[in-house]
């Protein structure tokens, strides 16, 4: 199906980074460094309450609507306050070692490092992220999968973020590809397959969640280990 194709740009996190369990392991120890269960915050509250703030943090970035300065400083203040604890002194502290400590899980997508020894060498592979530009390196390193790639391009970095057009652009002169031999693969109906849609680049949408799509991706897979049959 895409025999045509030398570039592959992927997403980073929830595609080949498993960003849920790195970030839950990390709430784990959180939440016991910090005794949060003595200010009456149970475990799977603020694990939940976490989800779900940050989500919506992050659909108002991809948005346009705040940036990333707002996620990091309103997120866990949001969480707190939305527990019930109003006289919680740390967010700050928690959110740098949140910050520090997520980035160093080694978690991957179940599939992801398997998919990559596949097509390394056949394929020259990429990856576009809105992710914060300074901890996307460790995650690469963390999750020991740096050295598949040719290209990393951060939002920071392009100066735009999917799914604007810029920076799907930025990404295909920073590879020197087309549009015509390259691919997306991403987990985010919008920022990664509608917005290379948008920039005339095909699409795979993983999509473990059955999420909705505004477009009909080029191909929808429900496990990376899927992809290896159509490359």
């Amino acid at each position: 199906m895409f025999r045509n194709k030398k570039h592959l740009f992927f997403d980073l996190d929830h595609t080949l980074w498993d960003y849920e369990t790195s970030s839950d392991e990390t709430l784990k120890e959180l939440w016991k460094q910090y005794d949060l269960n003595a200010h009456g915050v149970q475990l799977n509250n603020f694990i939940e309450k976490f989800s779900e703030v940050n989500g919506q943090l992050w659909d108002r970035f991809h948005a346009g609507e705040i940036d990333k300065d707002v996620i990091r400083k309103d997120r866990f203040p949001t969480i707190f306050s939305e527990l019930s604890v109003n006289d919680y002194s740390s967010t700050s502290d928690i959110q740098n070692d949140y910050i520090q400590v997520c980035p160093t899980k080694s978690y991957l997508i179940d599939g992801a490092l398997e998919l990559l020894e596949s097509l390394k060498g056949r394929y020259e592979l990429h990856i576009i992220t809105n992710g914060f530009e300074e901890i996307q390196g460790t995650k690469l390193k963390s999750g020991g999968i740096g050295h598949f790639f040719d290209q990393v391009i951060t939002s920071g970095m392009a100066g735009s973020q999917k799914p604007e057009r810029e920076i799907f652009d930025y990404s295909l002169a920073k590879a020197n590809a087309n549009r015509e031999d390259s691919l997306m693969i991403g987990d985010n109906p919008i920022s990664d397959i509608q917005g290379a849609y948008l920039a005339g680049i095909d699409q795979v949408f993983y999509n473990p969640d059955g999420l909705e799509c505004p477009i009909t991706p080029t191909l929808e897979i429900k496990s990376m280990r899927e992809l290896l049959t159509y490359l």
